[in-house]
């Protein structure tokens, strides 16, 4: 059995849902051979998982913003997968585009499940070309169709209030895409001895504050940096990319505690086993699943929107510096 598991999304969105849905179909099929499908620093994590066979990459070049040249680029895309022969294709993103190349790979013949545009692409590029496509159905999940029945809850936002859900990858892959059972968003990857030794015996924090949009930016970055040097722990947050990805998790490996706004960095500490103190803004706390979360700051705080009504946008990040020390020194107190 050869199989492939797509997922582009957010590097978050790899190590979160990718990496646990390669582990179970391990996990239920040791001979499978099991490839996937995945876009950006995504590949590189991937790189990193002894279940994966084969990393088939998307490079942002092939991903243009326009539509039609996309629509291009993926149909080449296809054609690279469809030549690998897999007996079956997994889609566990619910991105347009990754949707749209898992719709060219059902109406070629490959045993598709999961997620899909919801027309075929001969009537899909009728539509397009007769001009009967709003934007809204690009961005707000209308082009969906899925294998999997209760896909549409994911569009519902009650889930994010409800305890009993539980954590985005529970949720999504459990509820939503039927994968009952444990999840495992672990890497085996080794400590940064030579990093934990220039903290000196120092506790280490990792400090991640800001991620893509408003929503994810916390304001007193600095004030809490200072504040927490000057407390005695070694600081660290380089979370811009530059880092090789083994690096980042082999210092995330070796670190204490990360502070983090609702962002990928969360995910990649979850999985080496590094506890999170999460700055949540606007994220319900029980969708990130952290193991500490900031204080509540205001009433509407946990909308679950990526956009915000208040005057002061996204006033519930501003969490004062000396509240999240106060909650740290209590962490290592215990």
């Amino acid at each position: 059995m050869k199989i492939l598991v797509i997922r582009f999304m957010g590097l978050g969105d790899v190590a979160s849902i990718l990496v646990p849905a390669v582990k179970r179909l391990k996990r239920q099929m040791p001979e499978a051979v099991v490839d996937v499908l995945t876009y950006g620093a995504g590949v590189e994590l991937m790189q990193l998982m002894d279940e994966v066979h084969g990393v088939l990459g998307v490079a942002p070049e092939q991903w243009p913003g326009n539509l039609q040249p996309a629509m291009q680029s993926f149909a080449g895309i296809a054609e690279v997968v469809l030549a690998q022969g897999y007996d079956r294709i997994i889609n566990l993103d619910t991105w347009f585009m990754p949707c749209f190349l898992a719709r060219l790979l059902l109406d070629a013949g490959a045993n598709v499940e999961g997620n899909y545009i919801n027309s075929s692409i001969a009537e899909f590029s009728q539509r397009l070309r007769s001009n009967q496509l709003t934007q809204s159905y690009f961005e707000y999940g209308h082009f969906l169709a899925s294998s999997y029945p209760r896909m549409p809850d994911w569009f519902n936002l009650l889930w994010t209030m409800d305890p009993a859900a539980g954590s985005y990858p529970e949720y999504y892959l459990q509820h939503c895409c039927g994968m009952v059972g444990e999840l495992d968003i672990s890497l085996p990857i080794a400590v940064d001895a030579e990093f934990r030794a220039a903290a000196q015996g120092k506790s280490i924090i990792a400090l991640s504050a800001s991620g893509s949009g408003a929503n994810k930016r916390y304001p007193q970055v600095e004030s809490l940096r200072l504040l927490l040097e000057q407390a005695g722990f070694y600081v660290w947050s380089q979370f811009d990319g530059s880092l090789p990805m083994t690096l980042t998790l082999a210092r995330l490996k070796a670190t204490d505690l990360l502070i983090s706004v609702a962002t990928s960095t969360q995910w990649l500490a979850r999985l080496v086993g590094c506890p999170s103190l999460i700055i949540s803004g606007s994220m319900p706390p029980m969708v990130l699943g952290a193991e500490l979360n900031a204080p509540r700051l205001t009433q509407c705080q946990y909308c679950a929107m990526n956009s915000c009504h208040m005057e002061s946008q996204f006033a519930c990040l501003d969490v004062p510096a000396g509240q999240l020390l106060q909650q740290v020194q209590a962490y290592f107190a215990r």
